[in-house]
């Protein structure tokens, strides 16, 4: 037996009221004489047994009623296990987990869903006594400083916000769990205070059969209603093939996880704050819809922008942030040891050049490999390339540290000792290990680049038709080194288009030659707008058009002339600013910005000046409210453990219901009331006297 409130026994004092209103009422009784009858006074003093009996038990049943209803009062519970009058013989350590990611933000009718589990996180506090150990743990992505002040835990409580990153419940558990593991004598409590959003639920894995040592879950249902909301979950856009004056489309996906249709949804393109261009349409319920915005850069340079939908019951997923760069003028040169060396390029660019009006297509030969024909160039093509001399090998070095663009496609005749020794360690981090297949055969045996395995988004489009992708009878294998990008493989897992990354450029290596007898890529339809797009990526600034998702990283590459021993400032979208380090990585001077807190427009700046901007978006797939099933909480924790508060339910009510058995003061009101009728039928008029009354 437990009492959840004490205190109210010291009302127990009460129950000499009934005595004391008894004791004051009774008169002294006055003797009359009457006549001498004798059967009379015997027959008196027996019914005088009966009514002192019978007052004295209406006095008892009157102090039973006022007990019990104290005794309601002071919520007596019992539990099987046994615990002492005063509550359980061991102490508590209790662990809160708190739900920051950025869908507890969601508005209810009643308010942010936010506030009412840190409401709840605080009302939880009282349940513990000062010998228990409790423990508050916000999280979202990952589990963030422990809160144990016992004498500022409310106030640490009320000063937390959501925040804009997505959740982690594993972590969050795995984190409750270290905590808990020391205290193996003690009652253990896991109470996870979160908006159950079906996120990340499925990637909780049990470790074991008691990965959370001994402790009871609780689990609270926030639930009101269904939680609909739209969002965008994406935006694509071309950066490489931004040209101005011309329009360029930029594909949004909307999602509504709401079990309802969407009518009339407007969304808006905003390109450096002004707002281009406005879109209305219709979403199905629990879809996706993808609409095309369409805008028309004034001039060249670096552009930023957004699209915004119209605010609903969860605000951070309704804005999707970009950046582009619209170039001036992109010259490429291509190179070979013979004319003939660059035919197939120079067809293919040439046609690009008529659609693309800063396209400048020049070509030379190895042999007249200089720094005056390298300046201005933006992208140099080594087609069929079999060896160069030791100059021009530096001297291709170092246009590619100072932000140059460099294609190499290696001749049938290449020289792989020359390629492996000197000029690809500094600039591709690759072998190229010898030839694959057979020149020139029957076509019965030959490779082609695989759609399915993960490709560049260059090459999006490109490898839908199985009637187009370029047949590869013989290819160069190419063996990959840490930090290799492989844009796109052969259909046999081997990397065909690889990526490598010196200084402030960057490199591609292409696994075959400009050769009929080799692959028919040249005779393709794929084969103008790829060559066409690698030029344009190769010319975009560092790590232009890369974004990033609240809760990453960024390493960024600033423009060459920036040193490592520059001050450089990231600024996040809420004007916040602080200092950044230079780290060398790969021969590259990389800017890192631990972690990226804040969606929105992110600035580099150099002595007050901006030198470099990315977009940071939410994560949408936290967008997705629909609550995680019960079957599924049941599967992670145990339906042993798990404690699920309902919305009606009271939190605070279930943790003492569970920790001290069931409460009994409903059955001790019953009991007052059975016997308050007792006590009234008891003390009625005699039948008699009531009929001598009339």
């Amino acid at each position: 037996m437990h009492f959840l409130n004490p205190l109210a026994l010291l009302g127990m004092v009460a129950t000499i009221i009934p005595l004391a209103i008894h004791l004051l009422h009774r008169g002294r009784s006055s003797p009359l004489p009457f006549s001498n009858l004798r059967f009379l006074r015997a027959l008196d003093q027996t019914r005088m047994r009966s009514l002192r009996l019978r007052q004295w038990l209406v006095l008892l049943l009157r102090t039973l009623v006022v007990a019990l209803i104290i005794l309601a009062f002071s919520r007596p519970s019992f539990k099987e296990s046994g615990t002492g009058l005063l509550g359980s013989s061991v102490p508590t350590a209790a662990v809160i987990l708190l739900d920051r990611s950025y869908s507890s933000a969601y508005r209810q009718p009643a308010g942010r869903l936010f506030d009412l589990l840190r409401g709840q996180a605080t009302a939880l506090l009282s349940l513990f006594s000062p010998r228990d150990e409790v423990t508050v743990v916000p999280f979202a992505a990952r589990p963030e400083q422990v809160l144990e002040n016992p004498d500022r835990l409310r106030e640490l409580i009320q000063e937390l916000a959501p925040g804009e990153g997505i959740t982690d419940i594993e972590a969050a558990l795995e984190r409750a769990a270290q905590l808990l593991t020391s205290r193996v004598d003690w009652n253990r409590e896991i109470l996870l205070l979160t908006d159950l959003a079906r996120y990340n639920w499925s990637d909780v894995t049990p470790r074991d059969a008691d990965w959370l040592p001994g402790a009871s879950v609780y689990v609270s249902d926030p639930a009101d209603g269904e939680r609909a909301n739209i969002y965008i979950r994406d935006l694509l856009l071309d950066s490489w093939m931004q040209t101005a004056g011309r329009k360029h489309t930029i594909h949004v996906v909307f999602g509504n996880s709401s079990s309802r249709p969407a009518t009339a949804t407007s969304a808006d393109l905003y390109v450096n704050g002004e707002r281009i261009q406005r879109r209305e349409f219709d979403l199905p319920a629990g879809d996706f819809l993808q609409t095309d915005f369409t805008f028309t850069p004034r001039g060249p340079g670096p552009l930023s922008g957004y699209v915004e939908i119209e605010d609903d019951g969860l605000v951070l997923d309704n804005r999707r942030y970009f950046t582009l760069y619209v170039p001036e003028s992109l010259q490429v040169l291509l190179v070979g040891a013979e004319r003939g060396d660059t035919y197939y390029a120079r067809r293919a660019l040439t046609a690009g050049s008529s659609i693309d009006p800063v396209l400048d297509v020049r070509q030379a030969l190895m042999e007249e490999l200089s720094p005056e024909i390298l300046a201005g160039t933006n992208v140099v093509a080594l087609c069929n390339l079999v060896r160069l001399s030791p100059e021009r090998t530096r001297l291709l070095h170092d246009y590619a540290a100072d932000g140059g663009g460099i294609i190499i496609f290696p001749s049938p005749r290449v020289d792989l000792s020359y390629l492996n020794r000197h000029l690809l360690p500094a600039l591709v981090p690759a072998t190229v290990k010898g030839r694959r297949g057979v020149p020139g055969s029957d076509g019965s045996q030959y490779q082609r680049l695989d759609p399915s395995r993960p490709y560049h988004l260059l090459f999006d489009g490109l490898l839908s038709s199985d009637s187009e992708l370029p047949r590869f009878w013989a290819s160069f294998e190419i063996l990959p080194k840490p930090d290799l990008k492989t844009l796109a493989f052969f259909d046999d897992g081997h990397p065909a288009l690889v990526e490598g990354r010196v200084a402030a450029g960057r490199v591609l290596l292409f696994a075959g030659p400009l050769d009929l007898t080799w692959n028919d890529l040249p005779r393709r339809g794929i084969f103008v707008p790829l060559l066409h797009r690698l030029s344009r990526y190769l010319s975009l600034p560092p790590d232009q058009g890369l974004s990033y998702l609240v809760g990453q990283t960024a390493q960024r590459q600033l423009p060459s002339p920036l040193s490592a021993g520059a001050r450089v400032q990231a600024e996040s979208p809420s004007g916040r600013k602080f200092h950044l380090e230079a780290e060398l990585s790969s021969g590259r001077t990389l800017w890192k910005v631990p972690i990226l807190s804040e969606s929105g427009l992110w600035r580099l700046l150099s002595e007050g000046e901006v030198v470099d901007r990315f977009p940071v978006n939410v994560d949408t797939r936290e967008s997705d409210l629909g609550p995680i099933p019960v079957a599924e909480l049941a599967r992670i924790f145990g339906s042993d453990r798990l404690r699920l508060i309902r919305p009606d339910d009271d939190l605070r009510e279930a943790v003492l219901r569970n920790r001290y058995g069931r409460e009994l003061w409903r059955e001790c009101l019953i009991l007052a009331v059975c016997l308050l009728l007792w006590e009234l039928w008891l003390s009625r008029a005699p039948r008699e006297k009531r009929a001598a009354a009339t």
